[in-house]
């Protein structure tokens, strides 16, 4: 019996850690409810993924979200980032996300605009160029 738990226990965490390696990447910010205001009131356009990891559209979405926050990792005024609303729910029903994924613009800690377009790279990283300069030109 303890042997059968114990198996039963690393299975979900290599499941679980299956799950984060599949969102994770080094140019796409992690926002949890412990950071999230902090970091999107610094001034900052985010462009952010609120998702669930076991959402097929989220997970055909992740490598593209990694290549497009490693596209703009040098961008100083924008930030690629992802919330997962399994474990923040409270940052996701706050930010009236009604399905996943859902992509919204940030800045100054309000959202500017919801992304509905083509899920490719190159549409999403036109769309956030386009934001970003919206809101960083605005007097």
């Amino acid at each position: 019996m303890a042997k059968l738990t114990l198996v039963a226990i690393v299975a979900a965490a290599l499941a679980v850690s299956a799950f984060a390696s599949e969102f994770t990447s080094p140019h796409v910010a992690h926002l949890t409810s412990t950071n999230y205001e902090e970091q999107t009131g610094d001034g900052k356009v985010y462009f952010i993924k609120y998702y669930a990891p076991w959402c097929g559209h989220c997970k055909r979405l992740a490598n593209t979200w990694k290549e497009l926050g490693e596209e703009l990792k040098d961008v100083a005024s924008i930030v690629i980032a992802h919330v997962d609303c399994t474990t923040d729910r409270d940052v996701c029903t706050n930010a009236q996300v009604k399905g996943y994924p859902t992509l919204k613009v940030i800045h100054k800690g309000e959202e500017i605009k919801a992304y509905r377009g083509p899920r490719d790279k190159d549409s999403l990283k036109s769309f956030i160029e386009e934001a970003a300069k919206e809101v960083t030109t605005e007097a």
